[in-house]
């Protein structure tokens, strides 16, 4: 079977740029017409720049709407609930309403996608393919954004979450699994897996495509999964409220930016597009009705490549994620950012200096609380704290007792000590 070239939706990823530029400039009038007749909170971000619809007549003019950070989308909840007013159409037009951490109300409509089957398709996925899919379908939208995509190209779904090792394994073997969605360090755990139990990947095993996201891929990662299995490997970007951002192809170099929605490089601070080839804020624009995000600030830095692709397809590249434009980061595919660190630990006061610390080791993330130890009676009060962090975070995090004016005291209360090879 050939996973490493063809399209999916050839007309649109192989779109001339002027094919491409009139498709986009007809979706975004008509979802900022729609915008602002139904959603208040589009409408006031608008004319709070003296901007209405019929002034954005070319691509370009979108930079007349400001940039809607992430960090605005949550006040915006906040203080107007559910959806901040952004929802421009009846609850009884959704399909689902997710939460993802912030908290943010993710809504998606009946009949918008997230726009991920075109990443799969890139990656190796091929109709016939019995797909394990390791996301969550528990609150937050992975699970469910990538069955979509996989089921859009003609694969069957299994959907595990990140389930016991053995148990992937034994899937795979039993069902002749032939490609995985998930975090590439996942997939290497469970290679590590079956050889413990006796089975060699490459031959035992028949997984022969890898879509990995909500990590770096490293090439150190990357080589080893692929040698491990004898797959293809390639990676995609998105977020839970935009779906699929950018994605990979076989001749990697970067990712193609998808089709399905306007993506920009802007500068963090003035909200204007940067040149080609200079980092600036990842914004993104989607062509959804029920839920106009209209130039929504990610937050991820990256760069446009503007250069030709040997796979054919015409989308500029983006040259990966390149860090952030504010203080959050990025855990085991979870954001976090200072504020939830404060969240989980305002019920205890009596652990006033504290900091949630994020490392990486052998490709797993590992957050750590470290807190100054203020009574030798920790037990209990470890359990609540863990407890806690899996409400807040909806990761795993552990706790780390250090000693009264061991934590450097410079206001801190989120360190990402990463590094990437």
């Amino acid at each position: 079977m050939d996973r490493t070239t063809g399209y999916l939706n050839p007309t649109e990823e192989t779109a001339s740029w002027d094919e491409t530029v009139s498709l986009h400039q007809d979706k975004l009038g008509q979802v900022l017409a729609h915008a602002w007749g139904n959603a208040p909170a589009a409408r006031a971000c608008m004319e709070s720049a003296g901007v209405a619809p019929g002034d954005i007549k070319t691509l370009d003019d979108l930079q007349k709407i400001p940039v809607t950070p992430k960090a605005e989308l949550v006040r915006m909840q906040q203080a107007n609930p559910p959806f901040g007013g952004l929802l421009a159409v009846d609850v009884s037009e959704l399909e689902y309403i997710f939460r993802s951490p912030g908290p943010i109300y993710d809504p998606k409509a009946k009949g918008e996608g997230w726009g991920w089957e075109e990443a799969l398709f890139a990656a190796g996925l091929r109709p016939g393919d019995a797909t394990i899919n390791t996301f969550g379908y528990h609150m937050t939208p992975a699970g469910k954004m990538f069955e979509a995509g996989a089921t859009a190209i003609g694969c069957a779904i299994i959907p595990t979450g990140i389930g016991e090792r053995e148990t992937q394994v034994q899937l795979m073997k039993d069902l002749g699994v032939g490609s995985f969605i998930g975090m590439a360090s996942f997939l290497l755990q469970i290679g590590e897996k079956a050889i413990e139990m006796g089975l060699d990947p490459r031959k035992d095993l028949n997984v022969r495509a890898a879509f990995s996201t909500a990590e770096p891929l490293p090439d150190a990662l990357r080589n080893s999964v692929e040698e491990m299995f004898g797959l293809l490997c390639r990676q995609g970007y998105g977020t839970a409220d935009c779906g699929c951002i950018a994605f990979e192809c076989f001749h990697k170099g970067g990712m193609h930016v998808s089709s399905k929605s306007i993506v920009e490089i802007v500068d963090p601070t003035t909200g204007l597009r940067m040149p080609d080839g200079e980092i600036g804020e990842v914004v993104v624009t989607l062509f959804n009705r029920a839920y106009p995000l209209i130039r929504f600030g990610t937050g991820d830095l990256s760069a446009i490549d503007p250069g030709s692709c040997s796979c054919g397809r015409t989308s500029p590249k983006l040259r990966g994620w390149l860090g952030r434009a504010d203080d959050l980061v990025k855990v085991k595919g979870m954001f976090i950012h200072p504020g939830m660190v404060r969240q989980a630990m305002a019920a205890f006061s009596e652990c006033p200096s504290y900091r949630l610390v994020v490392t990486r080791v052998n490709n797993r993330d590992i957050a750590t609380m470290k807190i100054e130890k203020t009574s030798d009676d920790v037990k209990a009060l470890s359990a609540k704290l863990g407890e806690a962090f899996r409400k807040t975070f909806a990761i795993g995090c552990a706790v780390e007792w250090v000693a009264p004016g061991e934590l450097p005291q410079d206001g801190l209360v989120l360190e990402d000590t990463r590094s990437w090879d």
